[in-house]
């Protein structure tokens, strides 16, 4: 209910609570927090890396914008598990609820000429994630190439008995 009104308004959101049918408040409103951590588990970012590694070198103008990205590596870092990547659940829950905040936020400073809250809202968190998105693959990205380039010096070579 609280994500209905801050992300609506006030004045809005308990107008289109007052005219719902009470079975869809009763089964709606509970899902759009559930619905909104399910979404924080979903490591789209992952996919979108792998898609960059895999064909950044077939795409010139990622060359231009990010130098290095297209170059044969020396070596290939061995992959992180996703599964071992542990983020607290109480990380997940709170990214989730906090989530509509931050989109309302992010809608008013970016998008203040959409009259419309709802619209305003749903296009702040579409840009929210973009953006937090694309600096979480640039993150990475670099962190990869940093890996792959990273050699050991002075290593004691084992003398043949």
């Amino acid at each position: 209910m609280g994500e209905t009104m801050q992300v609506v308004g006030h004045k809005e959101g308990l107008d289109v609570m007052e005219r719902a049918d009470p079975l869809f408040l009763l089964i709606g409103l509970p899902t759009i927090p559930v619905m909104l951590i399910l979404g924080k588990m979903i490591r789209w970012e992952d996919y979108v890396l792998r898609l960059w590694r895999k064909y950044s070198n077939k795409l010139q103008i990622l060359n231009s914008i990010f130098p290095g990205i297209g170059c044969p590596v020396p070596r290939i870092p061995a992959e992180a598990n996703p599964l071992a990547d542990h983020v607290s659940a109480t990380r997940i829950l709170c990214g989730a609820l906090v989530f509509p905040t931050i989109a309302t936020i992010v809608g008013k400073l970016m998008f203040s000429s959409v009259n419309s809250n709802l619209q305003r809202t749903i296009l702040g968190g579409i840009a929210f994630v973009a953006i937090k998105g694309a600096f979480k693959v640039y993150f990475k990205q670099q962190q990869y190439l940093r890996q792959a380039h990273r050699k050991i010096l002075n290593y004691p070579e084992q003398e043949e008995a």
